[in-house]
């Protein structure tokens, strides 16, 4: 993602869920805005936003999102440069629920500036420490996200905190109802009787950590705090929009694809030049290459230039646990236990086109024992489905994350099945288990020594 240095067991991840994420659904926005309303932090006036027009960064053809235009006008008036050959529009503009992406209205140059946000209108650590709360960075970010969007000390709201408090909550699978993170854990934990790592299971591992542990241990919060929904909902925006400890405005609006992002930082905030720069430069995103007119502009939240502790250990399965949706293709799947890894797209024929086929580019060879092991879990995930067409009503699950789990699901089973019917096409070798616990590093900044830093397990019971 793009907080490449922040470790995934703690609270800050990567931006932008509510923009791709399936599970942005109108009636979750609805809910939102409605509870807005009733507030009493913020009065009627200050909830819904009066200027129901649009800008210029605004589909003229949308009405419908006053919050969204609002904030770029706010933004805008207030120093930041938005480029104006950008838009924000719904990504399938006939479909009302569909989530939002930023797009151009015309040709982008490779080395154009995108967006640069102004130091003071991004949540950061405040200068001045709370001493109810952990001195952390990121821990000082959730302090001041949840300061932003309960109106501080003053109530007053900006429009990026409304806007922030109209995106959906707990869609991340740790924020789940009770019930539907049991099922999950179900679906991901293998029965095999013994284990070659602490706790074999199919990816994401941490579900069960991030509130516990990530928060209210690491930033040393007590655990009833998590019973203020606005608390809630700041843990959540944070974790799953914060970049490093910054939450930044219209940058966070930009969808993830790593076959197609087209972005990059301009300055490294996790670099040398840290805070200094940005606070003298601002927030600054560049394209990469050439973007047409109508085409959608991307970032990447974990093969970005500046995503050195992410590249090798966050893949699809940690993108859907740290920001809530299934990644198109390519997809990286990694399965510590079994000592395999790889890359899964389309094929393309002779002209470049995709086929409709997918392969598996395995990042170390194959192994019998270790392709075995996968069709172990597939197998039993053949039998786990057989509750798919259960009422998740019957469950106490919401039909929201009865959905995601299931599109997650299949994501999974399949990536499993590729790799497993591929790899018995060719040649297989047991090299990878004589390695030592590093065989899944490769271009990134963490080892497995890094052991607080990511969820690859190593072998201990060979």
């Amino acid at each position: 993602s793009s907080s490449s240095s922040s470790s995934s067991h703690r609270i800050i991840g990567g931006n932008n869920p509510k923009s791709r994420t399936i599970l942005v659904v109108l009636l979750a926005s609805l809910l939102i805005l409605s509870s807005l309303a009733s507030s009493s932090v913020v009065n009627a006036d200050e909830a819904t936003c009066a200027d129901s027009g649009t800008t210029a960064a605004v589909d003229d053809d949308e009405d419908d999102d006053p919050i969204t235009a609002r904030l770029l006008d706010w933004l805008r008036e207030n120093g930041a440069y938005i480029n104006e050959k950008l838009i924000v529009r719904r990504v399938d503009p006939n479909d009302v629920t569909s989530p939002r992406g930023v797009f151009a209205t015309d040709d982008i140059d490779v080395g154009e500036t995108v967006c640069a946000i102004p130091w003071n209108l991004m949540i950061k650590p405040s200068e001045g420490v709370n001493p109810n709360i952990s001195t952390e960075d990121d821990c000082l970010t959730l302090d001041a996200t949840y300061d932003a969007i309960r109106g501080g000390d003053r109530g007053e709201i900006t429009p990026y905190a409304r806007y922030l408090l109209a995106q959906p909550r707990d869609y991340l699978p740790s924020f789940w109802s009770e019930a539907a993170r049991d099922l999950l854990g179900q679906m991901l934990r293998s029965t095999r009787a013994n284990h070659l790592t602490k706790s074999d299971q199919l990816p994401p591992r941490g579900v069960d950590d991030l509130i516990a542990r990530d928060v209210m241990d690491w930033c040393d919060i007590p655990s009833e705090r998590m019973s203020d929904p606005l608390f809630r909902q700041a843990v959540m925006l944070v974790k799953a929009r914060a970049d490093y400890h910054y939450m930044v405005p219209f940058y966070d609006m930009m969808n993830h694809h790593n076959g197609r992002h087209n972005t990059a930082h301009k300055y490294n905030p996790y670099g040398g030049h840290g805070d200094g720069v940005i606070k003298e430069n601002g927030y600054e995103m560049i394209t990469t290459r050439k973007i047409k007119k109508s085409e959608e502009v991307y970032n990447s939240y974990n093969r970005c230039i500046i995503c050195d502790t992410y590249v090798d250990h966050v893949g699809t399965p940690e993108i859907f646990y740290n920001w809530g949706f299934v990644e198109d293709m390519p997809q990286r799947w990694l399965f510590d236990f079994a000592r395999v890894k790889f890359d899964l797209n389309w094929r393309n024929d002779d002209d470049g086109e995709p086929t409709g086929d997918l392969v598996a580019t395995f990042l170390v060879p194959p192994s019998e024992r270790g392709i075995a092991l996968l069709q172990e879990e597939l197998d039993r995930l053949s039998s786990f489905e057989t509750i798919r067409d259960a009422d998740p009503k019957d469950r106490g699950i919401p039909a929201s994350e009865w959905t995601s789990l299931w599109q997650y699901y299949d994501a999974l089973s399949n990536a499993l099945r590729v790799a497993v019917h591929q790899s018995r096409d060719g040649s297989m070798t047991d090299e990878v288990w004589k390695l030592d616990d590093n065989w899944w590093v490769k271009d990134g900044a963490l080892t497995a020594d890094d052991d607080e830093d990511h969820y690859v397990y190593p072998i201990i019971n060979a």
